[in-house]
Order: structure tokens, then C-alpha cells, then sequence
């Protein structure tokens, strides 16, 4: 009779693991199971680019000054040439990881400013009046980041990207004679779109188009280089 009474309470004691542990989901199944691909690889490419960039919503400073706000007397040069479509030339390096299509990009470009002696030497209307602005210096530094895809075609990879870049600009301009030191940082968007054509297993050979979407980069193009580590 006792061990009849107890037979509910053993029988609640051995299920109770059960209902104390919770149900395990299973993790999702990825898109592409494999482990490694045929087309997965990492590049590391050099080559040459050319573009078109304005300046005129950029938040210039002085340098070292802690506010970005100048006086209208400061910021007036900026919105006059070449501010306002200046061409750049120069280096782009990238270092690429490709896996199952998807492309994860960071790179670096090295462009230098492209104008001629009539627009770094401009007489300007400055709070009514007529002052002569001088363009000492123009650099630019450019860090980049994109995420794209690409369908490779037999030894030909059309690819679009999307890219993020963080933009380090100085200049040097002078008004009346009198040099001020200027700087600004940003951040914008583009859209990337070329091809990679393999012209071995581990060498190729790429050309793209670039359109600004937010931004100093209006528009860009590259022919590069590169290794591919398979």
C-alpha cells in the first residue's frame, strides 16, 4: 500500500529533468552548405583611379579648432571652383574576401587634387567685397569599406558593390595673401559596378564605374591589378 502511494511522486521525480530541460532549436541551415567553393578566394589588388568630387557641403574647419562652424567671410571660398567639381587622381589598394558570391571589401585610396592655376586664383565677392582667393594646397585621404556580390561567368566576374568611405580633406587658402589652414571629415555612399576578368587562376585584372550617392564622390573609375589567394 505505501509503495502504491508513493508510485505518483517517483514517477513525477523521474519526469522532471525532462520538463526542466528546454526543447533545442535547431540552428537555420546556411544557403550554400559547402565548405569551400570554387570561386572563394581573397584578393589584393593595386591600380589607378580617377574621379570627380565636391567640396561645397563639406564641414570645413580650421585646423585644430574644436567648432566646424567658419564665419560666411571663411566658408565663402569653398563654394566657388575648384570646390566645386574638383578632379582626383591617383591610388586605390583593396583587400577583398569573396565567399559564396558575396564580396567584403576594404580599401584604401591615395588621390591628388587636379586643377588648374585659373581656378586656385579667383577673384571673389567676399560680404560685398571683391577679395583675391588663392588655393595654396588640396589633399584627400580616403578609407574604404563595401559589401556586394558577384556572379562569376566562366574567367569573367561582374560584381556590384555598395561603399562606405570615411573622407580626410585639407586645404590651404588665402585671402588677400593672408594663409588659413582648413580640414573636414566625412562619411558617404556609392555604388560600385565593374568586372574581374581572370587572366590566370591567380592573377586578374579589373576595370569599374562609380556613382556618389551621399557625399564628396560624384562619380569614379578604376582599372587595377591584382592576386587572387585561392
Amino acid at each position: 500500500m505505501t509503495y502504491r502511494c508513493l508510485t505518483p511522486f517517483i514517477l513525477l521525480f523521474c519526469a522532471t529533468p525532462a520538463l526542466a530541460e528546454p526543447e533545442r532549436e535547431e540552428a537555420p541551415r546556411p544557403i550554400d552548405e559547402r565548405e569551400e567553393a570554387p570561386w572563394d578566394h581573397l584578393e589584393l589588388s593595386m591600380g589607378f583611379l580617377s574621379g570627380g568630387r565636391s567640396y561645397l557641403k563639406t564641414p570645413f574647419n580650421r585646423a585644430g579648432a574644436p567648432s566646424p562652424t567658419l564665419s560666411p567671410e571663411l566658408y565663402a571660398p569653398f563654394q566657388h571652383a575648384p570646390f566645386d567639381n574638383v578632379l582626383a587622381n591617383g591610388l586605390r589598394y583593396d583587400v577583398r574576401l569573396v565567399v559564396s558570391y558575396v564580396r567584403l571589401t576594404v580599401g584604401l585610396d591615395l588621390p591628388f587634387a587636379s586643377y588648374s592655376p585659373t581656378e586656385a586664383n579667383t577673384r571673389q565677392i567676399i560680404n560685398g567685397v571683391e577679395r583675391q582667393v588663392t588655393l595654396d594646397s588640396l589633399g584627400f585621404r580616403d578609407l574604404r569599406f563595401g559589401i556586394g556580390g558577384e556572379y562569376p561567368i566562366g574567367p569573367i566576374a561582374p560584381f556590384v558593390d555598395v561603399m562606405g568611405a570615411v573622407h580626410w580633406v585639407n586645404a590651404r587658402v588665402a585671402v588677400d595673401g593672408q594663409a588659413t589652414d582648413f580640414d573636414a571629415n566625412s562619411f558617404g555612399f556609392s555604388v560600385r559596378a565593374g568586372a574581374r576578368v581572370h587572366v590566370r587562376k591567380w592573377f586578374f585584372a579589373t576595370a569599374s564605374g562609380e556613382v556618389g550617392l551621399i557625399g564628396d564622390v560624384r562619380w569614379a573609375a578604376e582599372l587595377s591589378v591584382g592576386f587572387a589567394i585561392l
